[in-house]
């Protein structure tokens, strides 16, 4: 996750020690040194974040630590260089160290401005929605990171996403590493696993990206798309650490069941307007015919002709209404047909 960081505008990366002295970062984190500026100043917690955030950092940071969490979020404002401002950022530290000290820190803007350049085109490449990913993450759906080593058959998540799923931070604390596999819906297991296989049997070329079903401890379902990579092969050329994202699309889902309802609607609307209602109408007409045949006043026969033309703009409205009802239909279908290819 850290060299994903690296290269992206919207993620961010830095690693601090115990002192808050920053040993790595991103380009977007602290000021850029000056070409004539020879000294090697170490670079400090202050010159990436508002310095009264350190409190509150130390104090996530202590409370975690104590509590035995694998990690801990924080909300810090970025120092924006070389203009000063300031960008309200969130960030979860992970504990990359044996002891109380060094931190690594994966973060990203609260409130997006801009477009960033994300820089995920190892998770992009054959992904037939990029924009959705994009708009996904900008409108701050990054539910978290998981990890996974084949060879020690061992799968864990972030805290954050740990917590989506129903975890209080005191189970956590005495679970220690959550895995996700039992948090994966049945029916999904299978593909997911095979996407995983193919992934592996590309050597890293066709990307990990799985739309999926998680379950919460309360049974709730919660819909997200998986992205993820090989970060790490033995000598061999076999997987030995895989890393991804998680994210969250419940909403697009939602949708795409409403629409799906409505399509399933309109076909039974079609059909009752063709099959029922015309044939009654069709029968209406039938007994004016005979009407007409049989002898009438003066006044009846103005009330047959009345009837007859009503029920023929009946007829037509019925048939305008099919014809609209069938076009819908042919529509959706063709939405859901591109849909389908594209995630082939």
């Amino acid at each position: 996750m850290a060299q994903l960081a690296i290269a992206s505008e919207y993620l961010m990366q830095v690693t601090l020690d115990r002192e808050g002295k920053v040993l790595s970062s991103d380009s977007g984190i602290g000021p850029v040194p000056s070409l004539f500026d020879q000294s090697k100043k170490p670079m400090v917690f202050a010159d990436c974040f508002l310095s009264s955030d350190w409190v509150k950092y130390e104090n996530n940071r202590i409370k975690a630590w104590q509590n035995h969490h694998q990690s801990f979020f924080v909300e810090l404002q970025k120092i924006n260089y070389p203009d000063q401002t300031l960008l309200k950022t969130k960030w979860e530290f992970f504990f990359i160290s044996d002891d109380f000290g060094t931190c690594l820190g994966i973060g990203h803007p609260v409130d997006s401005q801009k477009p960033y350049n994300l820089a995920l085109g190892e998770y992009m490449d054959g992904t037939d929605r990029p924009h959705e990913f994009l708009d996904s993450l900008l409108e701050n759906k990054l539910l978290g990171f998981w990890d996974f080593n084949p060879f020690e058959q061992s799968n864990t998540i972030s805290s954050g996403l740990a917590q989506t799923l129903g975890y209080s931070e005191e189970e956590i604390d005495q679970v220690g590493k959550i895995a996700w596999e039992k948090h994966i819906h049945k029916d999904d297991f299978s593909q997911l696993r095979s996407d995983l296989i193919q992934h592996f049997k590309s050597t890293g070329n066709i990307p990990f990206k799985r739309e999926f079903r998680l379950i919460s401890k309360r049974e709730q379902i919660i819909w997200v798309v998986g992205f993820g990579k090989t970060t790490q092969w033995d000598k061999e050329g076999k997987p030995k650490q895989i890393q991804g994202i998680i994210i969250d699309i419940s909403e697009r889902k939602k949708q795409e069941i409403w629409l799906k309802e409505h399509h399933y609607f309109l076909k039974d609307l079609a059909f009752q307007q063709s099959h029922t209602l015309r044939a009654r109408v069709a029968n209406i007409i039938g007994l004016i015919d005979i009407l007409e045949i049989e002898q009438q006043s003066l006044e009846s026969r103005r009330l047959v002709e009345l009837l007859k033309k009503e029920t023929s703009k009946l007829d037509s409205a019925l048939k305008k209404s099919i014809k609209e009802s069938v076009n819908q239909q042919k529509a959706f279908k063709e939405e859901t047909s591109d849909a389908d290819s594209s995630l082939e």
